[in-house]
């Protein structure tokens, strides 16, 4: 990671106007809304539009589907004007090209037993890795990935770390040495009830990332 570079974070798990509204005003550069029906953070079967429209130009607007029709995926990207996708479940590399060649960036999410293999495999197919900690009810599960497991892969593709990060990870996460990190995905460790994000604990997280 470039230390003059600045961590990017994407706030994930959206769902509730108010407290969208409040992250969206600490500036992250990326919010999650989650449209897998198993997860805690589900939006719904019809959520409002209207939503969508918070975060403004300035805030990509991100689709997090599981091993969805790639039909459903194309008619929220439509509805809802998606900036981005981010694919948890067991997507092909062609299922990620397709989407890609369709004006929409991609972040495919990668569970802790991925291999370098894994990883060459979706070269070209998607705009930015995430790595979690997988497991039951993807989308905020609040385990932490284990950060170690990076450091012998042989990649140089940008990603995201995901999976438990919590309010006092800023040091640590400031500190990694990285090839190819952009920043974070956080969820679960920083919120109320599901899908309600804790707003005071975000922006002491986000002012410390970004010292």
């Amino acid at each position: 990671m470039d230390k003059a570079a600045r961590l990017q974070i994407k706030v994930c798990g959206m769902r509730d106007p108010q407290n969208l509204e409040q992250v969206c005003a600490l500036a992250p550069e990326y919010v999650g809304f989650i449209f897998y029906e198993r997860s805690k953070r589900f939006l719904g079967s019809s959520p409002d539009p209207a939503l969508f429209a918070i975060p403004g130009p300035g805030i990509r607007t991100v689709g997090v589907f599981v091993d969805e029709e790639l039909k459903r995926v194309r008619k929220a990207i439509d509805k809802y004007g998606l900036d981005m996708v981010q694919l948890h479940g067991e997507e092909s590399v062609e299922y990620c090209r397709i989407l890609s060649g369709e004006a929409v960036q991609v972040i495919k999410a990668f569970g802790p037993h991925v291999t370098n293999m894994d990883l060459e495999r979706f070269r070209g197919a998607a705009d930015l890795l995430l790595f979690d900690s997988g497991g039951a009810g993807s989308g905020g599960t609040g385990r932490k990935f284990d950060w170690a497991l990076l450091d012998d892969m042989a990649f140089s593709a940008p990603f995201l770390l995901s999976g438990g990060i919590g309010p006092g990870d800023a040091a640590l996460i400031r500190d990694l040495e990285l090839k190819g990190f952009r920043g974070v995905d956080v969820n679960s460790r920083f919120e109320l009830s599901p899908g309600l994000k804790d707003v005071k604990s975000l922006k002491e997280f986000i002012t410390n990332i970004r010292k």
